[in-house]
């Protein structure tokens, strides 16, 4: 995907509805995303998993088979699209010793949740790697059902949780799909599980606030039959819309009308309250 393409693929309609699955077929020859920040991004999962390893993997027991088989279907996507990439990381990677799970994530650039199925019909977060958290902490989520780590969510319960426990149930390995959200930071770190920032935590210039996207992807994988959900975070700084009025009309168009919506519910707005303004300007 060149540079910053990923820009037109932004969710930037306002609300109501405020949340949407707005998910969209995936071709699986296009699954994962090697970019040119592929050597700091494995590398920045390297130093996490030897600096903090409790905090950005885990994987509960019964997970076994599944890991094995995430495992498997990263590596052959690898090999049949970047064998370059994976000769120089797997041979590395085999020799530490790796957990299967952790193996694979540190092929590739995006973050990886097994989601399993449990008798009572909901899918749980049982193992994951997640170098690249935004705004939340993996040991707080893990073997949580899909309505419990959304929980936080305003808006979840009443437009999206009976949506997205039935997409899930239904997903079939013959149909992936990719969706994409957005979120405004303060900050370009990749590993960030602290809270949302405050308006006020926000300078008054544009080269210091950051798009961040999060490309998402939702796979099946036919012998476990669990689901992977793959997570590829894509920044940007805020004055590159410079150079794409577009997006920054319809980014300013959305927060105009956040804005109200979240003081409604007694919620600070999670980004500075000149953006709204100053997109529109553009």
């Amino acid at each position: 995907m060149p540079e910053k393409d990923w820009l037109d693929e932004l969710p930037l309609h306002p609300g109501p509805p405020w949340l949407s699955m707005a998910t969209r077929a995936l071709d699986m020859a296009t699954w994962l995303v090697v970019d040119d920040r592929y050597e700091v991004e494995v590398g920045e999962k390297d130093r996490l998993m030897a600096e903090r390893p409790a905090d950005v993997f885990a994987a509960l027991p019964g997970t076994e088979g599944a890991c094995v088989e995430v495992c498997d279907a990263v590596t052959d996507w690898m090999a049949a699209n970047h064998p370059d990439r994976l000769d120089l990381r797997v041979g590395h990677l085999t020799d530490l010793g790796c957990h299967p799970l952790d193996l694979a994530a540190r092929l590739v650039q995006e973050d990886l949740c097994v989601m399993v199925e449990h008798d009572d019909g909901t899918y749980r977060l049982d193992a994951a790697s997640v170098c690249f958290p935004s705004h939340w902490r993996l040991r707080e989520k893990l073997g949580r059902s899909v309505a419990e780590i959304h929980a936080p969510v305003h808006h979840y319960d009443d437009e999206l949780r009976g949506r997205v426990d039935r997409f899930f149930g239904r997903l079939r390995d013959t149909k992936p799909v990719v969706r994409r959200n957005l979120s405004i930071h303060n900050h370009d770190d990749l590993y960030r599980p602290e809270p949302h920032e405050s308006p006020a935590s926000f300078r008054d210039s544009p080269d210091r606030v950051w798009l961040r996207s999060e490309r998402q992807t939702l796979v099946r994988l036919p012998r476990t039959r669990i689901v992977l959900f793959t997570i590829k975070t894509q920044q940007c700084c805020l004055h590159e819309l410079n150079a794409r009025p577009e997006i920054a009309h319809r980014l300013s168009a959305k927060l105009h009308e956040l804005n109200p919506e979240l003081e409604r519910l007694g919620e600070d707005v999670p980004f500075p309250r000149w953006l709204a303004d100053w997109l529109a300007a553009r």
